[in-house]
């Protein structure tokens, strides 16, 4: 479903977020960056909606320097790539650095979404930008490096997802949450998802008093998106997590969450 850039039709006023936080991934001596949710600042207020890409240039952008499409169509780059899009991600040191995005979102922190690369791609060019060799790394061969998390944060974002719907037409998200380790039980819990064009609850009736949502454990919730409502796959929206611990005493605490799209 197509969001608006702005909430509410444009009216009331509007945050900009500072999209400056960036992670550095190293690969064998070459550097390229991607965008990272926690860069977001929303000034802890509800009813924002940015929109956020992830950085570098797509493979069918017309904006992509010619030496660039050069090697995205030389052989040794094509027997690595499988015909899959590979965003460029920049030039370095003799090396070309690209990554494919497969929609994947994780929450590191538990409070702001972080597309990884799926995979990556680094390209050796001669002076003359002529490919010599290529190579093809895995996640797991990533060395990521970012921002310490938050320990304080009483309940973490698993995922938002935008999941099948048995009524034609009519979305779906089903949000998941989990109490961190060496978190608090949690007696109550409640969120409101801030989308286009107001906000959608989301209830969690199973945490009671009785049945505590204790650390490392996580719970679901699935609610139809009320018709006056949208989203965008490529927005990051606010979050607001509010309920009690063990004991009675309330907390309320502001997330931003980017919805995945289920296949």
């Amino acid at each position: 479903m197509k969001g608006s850039d702005k909430w509410g039709g444009g009216s009331g006023p509007r945050i900009e977020f500072v999209l400056a936080a960036l992670v550095v991934v190293s690969l064998a001596g070459v550097y390229f960056f991607y965008l990272e949710g926690t860069g977001l600042n929303s000034g802890n207020r509800e009813g924002v909606v940015t929109t956020v890409s992830t950085t570098g240039v797509a493979c069918d952008s017309g904006n992509l320097p010619h030496a660039t499409l050069l090697a995205e169509e030389d052989p040794i780059f094509t027997n690595l790539s499988n015909g899959l899009c590979y965003n460029f991600m920049g030039q370095s040191a003799g090396a070309m650095t690209f990554a494919r995005y497969d929609g994947t979102i994780t929450y590191p922190c538990g409070d702001s979404p972080v597309q990884s690369p799926a995979s990556v791609i680094v390209v050796n060019v001669t002076a003359a930008q002529k490919v010599t060799a290529a190579q093809l790394l895995a996640p797991s061969s990533m060395a990521v490096q970012g921002e310490a998390c938050d320990p304080s944060i009483p309940v973490d974002v698993v995922s938002v997802q935008d999941v099948g719907s048995t009524i034609p037409a009519v979305p779906q998200l089903n949000l998941t949450l989990a109490v961190p380790d060496g978190g608090r039980p949690i007696a109550s819990l409640r969120a409101v998802l801030t989308l286009d064009g107001g906000s959608q609850i989301f209830k969690f009736d199973g945490v009671t008093s009785t049945t505590a949502l204790a650390p490392r454990q996580s719970i679901s919730a699935t609610e139809i998106v009320l018709s006056n409502l949208s989203f965008n796959a490529s927005e990051v929206y606010p979050l607001t997590i509010s309920g009690t611990f063990e004991g009675g005493q309330a907390f309320s605490h502001q997330a931003h969450v980017q919805i995945a799209q289920v296949p």
